[in-house]
């Protein structure tokens, strides 16, 4: 898969089951001839880990953090800490958003942590945007590292959106799996969200655990082609391996309609102006080798 860059991969260290930890995953997706990958962990910080395999591969790593009940939540020293460490996506609470359920766990796989919290994350409440939120966006503000919006609902982040633009903050936004069941988005939810600095994320995970069928996801890469499209495999999960994940995917919406070149670009030159970097060379339609593994 030469030049793809997958900017949502879960390895071990993890609270849950992985088919393999960060360099087994590293040196399949590196001899598969792909460009990059974001790690990330529910239960923290990947920043440190990507820094440190930096060195050992070719292919680019990134890290980040979570904003789950492991760092305190709605951190933002644990995001003043990201982004001076080069971590290159802050994502909103998984796991402990309140939009999440069942909270603390996923319905397909158990975490091996025992406490779960009573109340989940909410970055929005009848007054608007919570405190901590403002912080975390006044650190982003004008810096390279994106911000996800993880699991929480689509009406904080149409929230979220909202203050962007009143307070002219900029900063890049990746929504997260738009069909997951957080934050389950339909096409008016991307018509209104849509613009310069938000990216809209399709992941193979949502198709594989039945969330939403690839009909359902090409219908809606086809009703906003003016929207800004990642797509990532979601991958780490017991049978679903990166890269093998994306190319899936690929054939699934292949099949339905999506145009080869489209989804090279999803899965190319989108992600590497998501995560602000150089294009890479030779990243035209004639230059696909989808490698195995």
């Amino acid at each position: 898969m030469r030049n793809v860059c997958d900017v949502h991969v879960h390895a071990s260290p993890s609270i849950f089951e992985r088919w393999g930890d960060a360099e087994h995953t590293l040196e399949v997706c590196q001899a598969a001839g792909m460009s990059g990958i974001v790690l990330k962990a529910h239960h923290g910080s990947t920043t440190e880990l990507a820094n440190h395999l930096n060195k050992k591969f070719k292919i680019d790593v990134f890290g980040g953090v979570v904003l789950n009940y492991f760092v305190g939540g709605l951190n933002p020293y644990a995001v003043d800490a990201c982004r001076a460490l080069g971590g290159k996506m802050v994502w909103l609470p998984t796991l402990h958003a309140a939009a999440h359920e069942p909270l603390g766990r996923f319905e397909f796989q158990e975490p091996k942590t025992r406490k779960i919290p009573r109340r989940g994350i909410r970055i929005v409440t009848a007054e608007g945007l919570v405190e901590p939120m403002h912080d975390i966006l006044d650190i982003l503000d004008g810096n390279s590292t994106v911000l996800a919006t993880g699991h929480v609902s689509a009406e904080e982040i149409k929230a979220l959106s909202a203050v962007l633009r009143e307070r002219r903050i900029k900063v890049r936004v990746l929504v997260n799996h738009v069909h997951f069941f957080s934050p389950g988005l339909n096409r008016d939810d991307v018509e209104a969200l849509k613009g310069e600095n938000i990216w809209f994320e399709v992941s193979y995970l949502t198709q594989k655990i039945s969330a939403a069928g690839a009909a359902e996801t090409a219908q809606l890469i086809k009703d906003h082609p003016d929207a800004k499209w990642v797509m990532v495999s979601d991958s780490g999960q017991p049978g679903n391996r990166a890269p093998a994940a994306l190319r899936n995917f690929r054939d699934l919406l292949v099949r339905q309609g999506i145009s080869a070149d489209r989804l090279d670009a999803m899965m190319i030159s989108a992600p590497r102006e998501l995560l602000g970097l150089e294009p890479v060379s030779g990243s035209g339609p004639g230059a696909r080798s989808w490698g195995q593994g």
